[in-house]
């Protein structure tokens, strides 16, 4: 079962993409995204999700010391429940709108 952890490092390159060193000495393989690749070489903060033995899924990246920026996420479930409340009000008005015709 996995939970979100926060880390504090330094992200460097690697053969295998890009790796938080942690200052406690760890070494953590990041998902090599646009994202993570901007901080190469930079001190950061980061809230993410272990993955596998040493990797670790980054949900927000940020530079250390700076205050954590909002996360903006669109979840599926609030999608489709605003789809089901959306066909059923058009549901509701074509059935109104065909009863006076």
């Amino acid at each position: 079962m996995s939970s979100t952890t926060p880390l504090t490092g330094v992200v460097e390159r690697s053969a295998n993409g890009p790796v938080l060193r942690t200052d406690g000495g760890g070494t953590w393989e990041l998902d090599n995204t646009r994202q993570v690749s901007k901080f190469i070489g930079i001190r950061v903060e980061v809230v993410g999700e272990r993955s596998g033995f040493n990797g670790f899924v980054c949900d927000q990246i940020w530079p250390a010391g700076q205050p954590r920026p909002t996360a903006f996420k669109l979840r599926l479930e609030f999608i489709l429940a605003a789809a089901f409340v959306a066909y059923g009000l058009y549901a509701t008005v074509g059935s109104f709108i065909s009863a006076l015709g």
